[in-house]
């Protein structure tokens, strides 16, 4: 069951006590904590830590960073003991992790703050005299809190950008609180910032010995998996055969917990990765069951991400879902796990960066030409192609870091309104000219948090995404970029982290599969209904997408063209809209 809260807060007592009563009797969720100006409702009171001395409330997920691999519970009185100081928040950065929001009560004052893993998701709204925020959007629109409308002005910038993390949200008036951020509220004013950085667990020094990081990563890992493991009964394991899952799969199998893992195939090629994870789920003793991608679960009027108040879904993705929910259900399965998030946390990239990182720390040596040979073999180009792309970057280091847009199939006058004002994000905007190698691991950290929420909350399952953890993205941070293309592999570090754990057909692979095919299978299968949705749907009736430049690129033949992943990403828009708009928003 998914861990559901609704924070309540208002100047105005009778208000306050109005929306409670209203909340509980719309959602069936009842109120377990309350406090001047504040109240709190969670599907369950063990959900929500009280704070000693009345300093407030941990909602969600609350692990120790140092001690056994389990959650903290209501039963611990003293548990939170640490956090009566002069700054809990810090506190909370520094001696605890998981997937939580916190409200901390100073003098009157309310402070909300997020995980800087991102495992709970926050959303804001205005209410009368103050304020209410959730962990669902859809907890706010039952409540009666949220009458929806789209801002429309805001999908330029889902279109260009749509894997960028920013607080204003598709939907009017939503705020999202972004991992690692706070937002204050006292007096009627509002303040906001950040109480945990990226930039703060980025070492100028290298460390003292390869061994010492791969045992420090193993034991790191090991230890996150297991701590969310021991939240659940029945895990299921989505295990494609890459790095990531199996990894996550060594991790949950060192546990000695019974968990089950679930591969899904398009039936050929690439997107056949069952011979890999039979290894694996063989390797930990674990049951594996083999599923196909079904055009069955697909329906275009359906968006992947039709619970979050921002359109960052494709539309081939629920089929995934509808089959990992099956599967579920079958095994009476209580979360699912994945290895999501692992490109990212290890800096799996196709940049030069780590060169330039490499000179930067150890000067044009051994050292340096050690990393150019890896890059060179990693990336399977020349050494003097590596140079010269590094040359290129290294004159773009005084600027700040350039989000990739995607222009594709956009109007002239959308682009332009897109570079009139870049989506930027606090973290880019802190570049570090020290360590290139760092911005680009922090930019692909970003990319992911969009979809760390869940895309299966809508089926009320949790998705765990353990290699996010928070003391796995700082030791990860910590680690110099050159160290995670040694020996020319993706990830190398990690590689040789769990070297022993995992089937030699597994830790040697240099190729990962892919579901393409099978949404390339699915756009030809449905593309009259894909044009008709497309060519009539709000983004060119708005003139966010070239109708014309639209229509080439449905009539293309071999793979749908190549921009089918952008096909499939404007059928997920147009069907999110639909979804809001079902729920009531305006037209306009």
């Amino acid at each position: 069951m998914q861990r559901q809260f609704l924070i309540l807060s208002s100047a105005d007592q009778a208000a306050l006590d109005t929306l409670v009563m209203q909340s509980q009797r719309a959602t069936g969720i009842d109120q377990v904590a309350a406090g001047q100006g504040f109240a709190i409702l969670s599907r369950s009171i063990e959900d929500v830590l009280p704070i000693p001395a009345g300093r407030g409330f941990a909602v969600g997920t609350l692990f120790p960073k140092h001690g056994p691999a389990r959650s903290l519970s209501r039963a611990e009185p003293h548990a939170l003991d640490e956090l009566v100081q002069a700054d809990p928040m810090a506190c909370l950065r520094d001696r605890f992790w998981g997937g939580y929001v916190a409200l901390l009560v100073d003098e009157g004052a309310l402070t909300l703050l997020r995980d800087p893993s991102g495992a709970m998701p926050c959303y804001r709204v205005p209410v009368v005299g103050g304020w209410a925020a959730a962990s669902d959007v859809s907890l706010l629109v039952q409540a009666g809190l949220l009458k929806p409308h789209i801002a429309w002005q805001e999908l330029p910038r889902y279109l260009a950008a749509r894997d960028l993390p920013a607080e204003t949200t598709a939907i009017k008036h939503v705020r999202e609180l972004l991992p690692g951020t706070w937002a204050r509220m006292e007096a009627g004013a509002g303040k906001s910032g950040s109480f945990w950085s990226p930039w703060d667990h980025v070492s100028d020094d290298d460390w003292p010995g390869a061994q010492q990081m791969e045992e420090k990563l193993r034991r790191t890992v090991d230890h996150c998996v297991a701590s969310w493991a021991s939240m659940t009964s029945s895990p299921l394991l989505t295990l494609s055969g890459g790095f990531d899952s199996s990894a996550v799969a060594a991790a949950l199998g060192a546990t000695k917990k019974d968990f089950s893992c679930l591969t899904i195939c398009t039936g050929g090629g690439l997107g056949d990765e069952r011979d890999y994870a039979r290894a694996m789920a063989d390797a930990v003793g674990a049951p594996l069951v083999e599923e196909n991608y079904d055009l069955a679960d697909i329906d275009l009027s359906v968006s992947a991400a039709r619970h979050f108040p921002k359109p960052i879904g494709q539309i081939h993705e629920t089929a995934y879902h509808a089959t990992a929910m099956r599967v579920a259900g079958a095994l009476k399965a209580d979360a699912i796990f994945t290895g999501s998030g692992g490109d990212n946390v290890f800096y799996n990239s196709g940049s030069v960066r780590p060169l330039l990182d490499s000179l930067r720390a150890n000067g044009p040596g051994v050292a340096a030409f050690r990393t150019l040979r890896d890059l060179s073999d990693k990336l399977e180009v020349s050494k003097r192609a590596i140079i010269w792309e590094a040359v290129r970057h290294y004159r773009q280091l005084t600027r700040s870091y350039a989000w990739q847009l995607n222009l594709e199939l956009m109007t002239e006058e959308t682009r332009q309104s897109v570079l009139a004002d870049l989506p930027s994000h606090p973290w880019l905007d802190d570049q570090r000219l020290s360590r290139p190698g760092k911005v680009g691991h922090i930019a692909l950290l970003l990319r992911v948090q969009n979809h760390l929420e869940g895309y299966l909350r809508a089926f009320d399952m949790p998705l765990v995404n353990p290699l996010m953890s928070q003391p796995i993205l700082e030791l990860a941070l910590s680690i110099p970029s050159w160290h995670m293309v040694e020996g020319g592999r993706d990830r190398a570090l990690a590689r040789k982290a769990y070297h022993n754990a995992m089937p030699p057909v597994i830790r040697d692979r240099r190729r990962k599969g892919s579901p393409s095919s099978f949404a390339i299978t699915l756009l030809r299968a449905k593309r009259e209904e894909a044009r008709e949705r497309l060519l009539d749907g709000e983004l060119v009736r708005r003139g966010f997408i070239d109708k014309a430049a639209l229509a080439a690129a449905l009539a293309e033949e071999a793979g749908v063209g190549l921009g089918y992943v952008r096909i499939l990403g404007l059928l997920d828009m147009e069907a999110w809209i639909g979804h809001w708009r079902g729920l009531g928003a305006d037209p306009d």
